[in-house]
Formats: C-alpha cells, sequence, structure tokens
C-alpha cells in the first residue's frame, strides 16, 4: 500500500554506529561538565587572584592556537578512531594525575592549569576528529539532526547535569569530581572501540604534515562564507569568554553563592543549550540557515549586558540560558555548513584550523576577563564583552549578506547517499 500524496515520512535512522558515537560523547560530555562544575571551585579554592583563575579557563582553551593545526592534520592523516581512543585515555591519566595531586595536598594553582593546558591538547585531537567523522556516519541530508543531537548530548550532560553534579561532589570531596570525570574519558574510548563503520575516506596521496596544514588553511581562509564565520566566531568566543571566565568571580564573590549554587546557576541557565539543542534542526529547516545564523548573536549580546547588572544569582542564570540558547541555535547549522562545503579529505584539517582561531581566541578573551575583573569590576568586564559581542553579529551580518545562498541551504541527500547509510543499518538488524 502507498502513502497518501502529502504524507510526511518518517526521517531515516541515524544508524547504530551513530547512537554508539553519540553515546561515547555523551559519557565524555558528563565528565567534562562535572569537571566544568568542580576545576573553578578548586581554583578558587588555591587562590583570590582573578587573573589566575581565568588563567585556568584560558589553559584550557590555549592549545586550540598553539596545536590546532596540527591536531588537524593528524586527524586527516591518521585513523580517526584510533586517535580519538587514545585522547580519551590520555586525558583519563591527565585527570587521575590531578586527583593524586589533591589527595597528597600538594596541588597548587600552577598544577591544576598545567592539568587543563593537558586536558585541552586532548580536546583539539579527539573534538576534531569527532567533527570530521560526523559525514561519514550520516547521510547530508541528517547533518542538521546528527549535530543537533550531539550538541543535545553535551548541553544536557555537559552543561546541565555535569556541572551541578561536579560543583556537588566537589562538596562532598574535592577529589570526587575529577575521579568520576577520568572514569568518563574511559567509557567513551571503550564505546569508540566498537564503531564498525570507517570514519574517513581513504588517503589518496601522501604529502607533508606542513603541506597539509597549508593546504588546510588555505581552504578555509580562501573560502569567503567560511572565512567571514571564522572571523566572526572568533570574536564571538572572545566575548563569551571575557564574561565566562570570571563567571565563578560574579556568582561566589559578587553576589555572595555558595559553591552548590554556581553548579545550580549553570545547570539551569544550561537548559537553554538542551532547549536550543532541540530546536535547531527545526528552525533551520523552516526559517533557513541564514536567518538562525544571523539572529543569534543578538541574543548574546544582550546576555552580557544583563550580567554587568545582575544584583541576584537567578539573572546570571537567565543571561547563560539565553547565551546558551544563542550559542547552540548558532553552532548546529555552522557545524553543518562547514561539513557539506568542505571536501572530506580535507575536513579535519579545515576544523581544526576553524576551531585554531575561533578557540584560539577564547582564552584570550578569559585574561582579559580576569585582567578588568582584577583592576575595575567584574560587572565591567561583563559590559566589554557584550561590546565585542555586537561587534561580531557586524562581522557576521555582512558575511551572510555577500554568500551565496546555495550553499546556505540545507542539502538533501542523494540515492547513493541514502543506500550507503541504509544498507549498514539493515545488515545490523539481520545481525
Amino acid at each position: 500500500m502507498t502513502e497518501p500524496a502529502g504524507t510526511p515520512t518518517a526521517p531515516r535512522p541515524l544508524g547504530r554506529d551513530f547512537t554508539r558515537f553519540l553515546v561515547a560523547a555523551g559519557s565524555s560530555n558528563l565528565g567534562d561538565g562535572i569537571r566544568l562544575g568542580a576545576l573553578p571551585l578548586l581554583a578558587i579554592s588555591l587562590t583570590d587572584d582573578a587573573r589566575l583563575i581565568g588563567l585556568t579557563t584560558a589553559a584550557t582553551l590555549l592549545p586550540w592556537l598553539v596545536f590546532g593545526p596540527i591536531g588537524g592534520a593528524m586527524v586527516d592523516r591518521r585513523n580517526r578512531r584510533s586517535l580519538m581512543i587514545g585522547g580519551q585515555l590520555a586525558r583519563a591519566v591527565a585527570v587521575l594525575f590531578l586527583v593524586v595531586l589533591i589527595a597528597t595536598e600538594t596541588a597548587s594553582i600552577w598544577w591544576v592549569i598545567a592539568v587543563a593546558f593537558v586536558l585541552g591538547v586532548g580536546e583539539v585531537v579527539v573534538d576534531s576528529s569527532s567533527q570530521a567523522a560526523v559525514p561519514q556516519l550520516v547521510a547530508s541530508d541528517q547533518l542538521e539532526r546528527a549535530n543537533g543531537r550531539l550538541i543535545a548530548a553535551m548541553t544536557v550532560f555537559d552543561q546541565v547535569i555535569g556541572v551541578a553534579l561536579g560543583a556537588l561532589l566537589f562538596s562532598v570531596a574535592s577529589s570526587l569530581p575529577f575521579v568520576i570525570d577520568a572514569a568518563t574519558f574511559v567509557v567513551g574510548a571503550v564505546l569508540l572501540a566498537t564503531i564498525r563503520r570507517p570514519l574517513q575516506g581513504k588517503r589518496t596521496e601522501a604529502t607533508t604534515v606542513r603541506a597539509d596544514i597549508v593546504e588546510g588553511a588555505r581552504f578555509l581562509f580562501r573560502h569567503p562564507l567560511l572565512r567571514g564565520l571564522t572571523i566572526s566566531a572568533a570574536t564571538s568566543n572572545f566575548a563569551a569568554n571575557v564574561s565566562l571566565g570570571v563567571f565563578v568571580v560574579l556568582i561566589v564573590d559578587e553576589l555572595g553563592a555558595s559553591a552548590q549554587s554556581f553548579g545550580l546557576v549553570l545547570g539551569i541557565g544550561a537548559l537553554g543549550g538542551i532547549l536550543g539543542s532541540l530546536s535547531a534542526a527545526r528552525l533551520t529547516n523552516r526559517f533557513g540557515r541564514h536567518r538562525v545564523l544571523a539572529s543569534t548573536p543578538l541574543i548574546a549580546t544582550a546576555a552580557y549586558a544583563f550580567n554587568a547588572v545582575a544584583t541576584h544569582p537567578w539573572m546570571p542564570s537567565v543571561s547563560f540560558f539565553a547565551v546558551s540558547f544563542a550559542i547552540v541555535c548558532f553552532n548546529v547549522p555552522a557545524q553543518s555548513l562547514r561539513q557539506s562545503i568542505t571536501p572530506e579529505p580535507l575536513l579535519g584539517r579545515v576544523v581544526a584550523t576553524f576551531r585554531m582561531v575561533g578557540m584560539g581566541a577564547a582564552p584570550l578573551g578569559a585574561l582579559l576577563g580576569g585582567f578588568i575583573t582584577q583592576a575595575a569590576d567584574v560587572r565591567v568586564a561583563n559590559g566589554v564583552a557584550s561590546s565585542f559581542q555586537f561587534v561580531a553579529w557586524i562581522i557576521l551580518i555582512a558575511t551572510l549578506r555577500h554568500a551565496n545562498r546555495s550553499e546556505l541551504t540545507v542539502p538533501t541527500a542523494s540515492p547513493q547517499e541514502v543506500a550507503d547509510h541504509v544498507a549498514p543499518q539493515a545488515r545490523g538488524q539481520r545481525e
């Protein structure tokens, strides 16, 4: 029996391998969230210098600036599954080292900063591999949905459950959240080892690492749309970390909240990310990538300004809710756009170079936020963040105005793509 004309068809399943990939990401993000909630509390227990607290956040992000291009070349040259597994296990070892320091009462703010930097190096490899692998797991018309689910997992486990749990566990025992963080990395590595589908295409020619880095950077910066998105994202990340790098100072010191309340503020605020991850694909399909990308930065601009006048912890919760919603609604179409435009053999390098510029600006923002807070006030830092976010929006609007509208259109899968992604699922059902 055929369906009546106009009857909507159910979306194709994303597949078992993608499900394993998603659960592995969820496990790792739970650990990241626990550490996100606990690490600022550990830092503030070791020093009252806002510059060093900001440096703790910066150290996690700095590796994107230092190792981003090399990491991207590795992702396109090596087995992406092996790189992700190795990165997860290396991060588990680094966190366990921090546990030993805490247990032996030898931890210092400088050791915390050093471990944060090592974790950031692992993130460069794992995240670049992960983003480059997604188009190998799903068809082109499923990218928005797949990226939405991955970002939803990151938001729920990282920014909601994880941060609240991390703050709570830290109040029980300062080393406990980091023990659990290490365990989640191991679980993620085991799950990644069960994925059957290759996570990259075959490499067609042997080149040097330097040539690979140059090729990826040239493609990114010669493409007008990707170049503009990169510059806007860098400015936006700079603005976000001027505010978020000293967020704990605003909540705990300025507004007098407890450590548990800090985790709760982050958790409540991050619910906006959940809403964004559930809405982004639908909003993009309804209004188009152009409108979604153009509107979301203004929400973050207003949110940082709201932080600047906050008088009660519920106010930063509202602003963080808005920022999380805006960032996720922007990232889903932007990430899918990058994956659909970039040729697969270049994807690891383009992702890493994009994030090198975008994430490389983040530690600079965190450092500036720390210095402004130390010299003036945390509210001034949030006012500065709002100003930079507005500049990011201006850059983005100029980019989209001159973009090729066909590139901003959500793609449809070819018959071959459908066959490639449906056949493995059918085989798995017969096994």
